[in-house]
């Protein structure tokens, strides 16, 4: 049975889409290029920190990510420019089915936790603009343990937040390499593929549920297939 139900942000619940509309503002045709880039290199970045074991905040990595992506793409943002790029990444909205499907699963009994890789300030900030921060339980961060996902430490520091033992928690993540940690640690797993185009890594491991909306989690929670 699954007791406590942990949702990542960005991407999963918090709709990043939106900070597109200010690169193009930015970077005209290149925006579309930037952006992926910018996405793949924060990971990428967090991911090198948390192997060197030279843990900063995650916005030291959204921002590094963001001045090489820019130079890569043959642009040069000043300093005004990179802080209004980072501002975006505060003021984003929560994707439509957020609401419903968080305070169903609230009102059902179940126990919600944000999981990020975010700061605990920059999380709370972010929720309560999007409206959902009164839903959760407790906003858990990386930088209790300073690494990142898909650190196993990290997934073990949920566990000790929620209190429930690994196979009592299911995490909800859009990113694949994310479930692919909360698996490997012994939790249940949902990965919400936004996108039909997105493939799962082929590690021989696959999520317990694949949802196309957060719309069609609850019905899952109430049965056996988690």
């Amino acid at each position: 049975m699954i007791n406590a139900v942990a949702f990542d942000i960005y991407g999963t619940l918090i709709d990043t889409q939106a900070v597109l509309g200010k690169l193009t503002a930015e970077a005209g045709e290149r925006a579309e290029a930037v952006s992926r880039l910018w996405r793949q290199k924060q990971l990428e970045y967090s991911f090198r920190r948390g192997l060197m074991r030279d843990y900063r905040d995650f916005s030291i990595c959204t921002r590094d990510a963001l001045v090489y992506a820019s130079r890569e793409n043959g642009l040069s943002f000043d300093e005004a420019t990179i802080e209004r790029l980072m501002q975006a990444y505060a003021d984003l909205d929560a994707f439509p089915d957020a609401q419903t499907a968080l305070h169903k699963l609230r009102d059902s009994g179940r126990r919600l936790y944000a999981f990020s890789n975010g700061s605990q300030d920059a999380v709370e900030r972010l929720l309560q603009r999007a409206g959902i921060h009164d839903v959760f339980c407790a906003v858990v961060s990386v930088e209790a343990v300073r690494t990142f996902k898909p650190a196993p430490e990290v997934y073990t520091h949920l566990g000790q937040v929620c209190a429930e033992p690994a196979e009592r928690i299911c995490l909800v993540s859009g990113n694949p390499f994310d479930v692919l940690g909360a698996a490997h640690a012994g939790l249940r797993t949902a990965w919400l593929r936004r996108d039909p185009a997105t493939q799962f890594d082929p590690w021989g491991v696959e999520p317990d549920i694949t949802l196309r909306s957060l719309d069609e989690l609850p019905a899952h929670l109430g049965t056996d297939t988690l």
